[in-house]
């Protein structure tokens, strides 16, 4: 089992700084938490987890009403009671995998513009390009282990999402 889950490990690991940003955007595509979570940095995959418990626990306080807004913002249907059941994975799966968002990040591309890599770590350059002619440049910092190369530094974005989502 141990062999299995190295090997599962190893084979969603990127070899260059390139492979780790196209598997995190193909992670963001499918929808999959997952997925998405196995191509960050483990540190930043923590964080982004941590942050999304943060946000279970302040949806828990909201009323029957406006936990029903929310669902209805990410275009989810969801009772408001079915949030008991949910933990960190399950908020991320609602910020990635609501129809509104799917649509959006299917209809978008992403463009690797330069990477300046280090021994160990590295800096990517990316223009996102979403539908209605918008784009959006980013940094994002990979970092590099034994098993291969990882997206980090997604935790401000993740947080913005977060925020803007709870006082729509």
């Amino acid at each position: 089992m141990l062999r299995g889950i190295i090997l599962v490990l190893a084979m969603l690991s990127a070899n260059t700084p390139e492979e780790a940003i196209l598997d995190t955007w193909s992670a963001i595509q499918d929808g999959s938490p997952s997925t998405f979570l196995s191509t960050l940095s483990p540190a930043c995959s923590e964080n982004i987890l941590q942050m999304c418990g943060e946000y279970l626990e302040t949806m828990k306080t909201l009323t029957p009403a406006e936990l029903g807004e929310l669902f209805a913002s990410f275009r989810l249907e969801a009772a408001p009671n079915e949030i008991n059941f949910w933990n960190s994975t399950a908020v991320l799966e609602m910020l990635i995998s609501s129809p509104g968002h799917y649509q959006t990040i299917n209809s978008s591309s992403i463009a690797i513009d330069s990477i300046q890599s280090a021994e160990s770590t590295a800096m990517a350059f990316i223009t996102i390009n979403m539908p209605n002619n918008e784009s959006a440049t980013l940094e994002l910092p990979l970092t590099a282990s034994s098993l291969g190369w990882h997206t980090a530094g997604l935790e401000s974005i993740a947080e913005t999402i977060l925020n803007s989502a709870i006082s729509n």
